[in-house]
């Protein structure tokens, strides 16, 4: 199975909230995210991150992903700076982009940290996974292009099959492409 999930944060002081629960620290909410996610991911499945794991240091941040179920890959986030971290141990990830096109399922899956209007093969309804938004529920924009982020989706990762369907339906047909 495969999954996907953005904007863990962990370790972030200033703000303890996913979707609509605030935790009284980023402790808390730590627990949280890592039974949530870890109640959906099995070792044997790969879960996709698309940005913005943790605001904390290397070694914590390695230390917190080595809890998470699966094997993971990671589409760097704009706050992912422990990465930068001498004490990060970047085996915790399969691999480390900044930009991911994943084939599977008849189509591909274009991953970006960010929403993007336009990507690769969007006239082809391929479909765009991102995060950053923090959105407290998907918006659908009518075009294949889905937010994974844990605000929306209670802290859990979000199985491609999900994903899909919400979409399917979709047709992109009617995207603008400037020239």
């Amino acid at each position: 199975m495969i999954y996907f999930t953005s904007d863990l944060h962990f370790f972030f002081k200033k703000f303890s909230r996913v979707g609509t629960r605030v935790f009284d620290s980023f402790e808390e909410k730590n627990e949280f995210l890592v039974t949530q996610w870890n109640s959906v991911v099995s070792e044997k499945y790969e879960v996709y991150i698309l940005g913005d794991v943790s605001n904390g240091g290397g070694a914590e941040t390695a230390e917190i992903i080595r809890r998470l179920n699966g094997k993971k890959y990671l589409v760097r986030g704009n706050n992912d700076h422990y990465l930068d971290d001498p004490t990060f141990d970047e085996t915790v990830f399969e691999w480390c982009k900044d930009y991911y096109e994943l084939h599977t399922m008849g189509t591909k899956f274009i991953l970006f940290h960010f929403p993007i209007e336009v990507w690769c093969g969007c006239k082809n309804n391929r479909i765009h996974i991102h995060g950053h938004l923090h959105r407290l529920k998907p918006v659908w924009q009518l075009i294949r292009r889905y937010e994974c982020g844990v605000d929306a989706h209670d802290g859990k990762p979000v199985s491609i099959e999900e994903i899909y369907s919400a979409v399917k339906n979709f047709d992109n047909s009617g995207v603008q492409l400037d020239r």
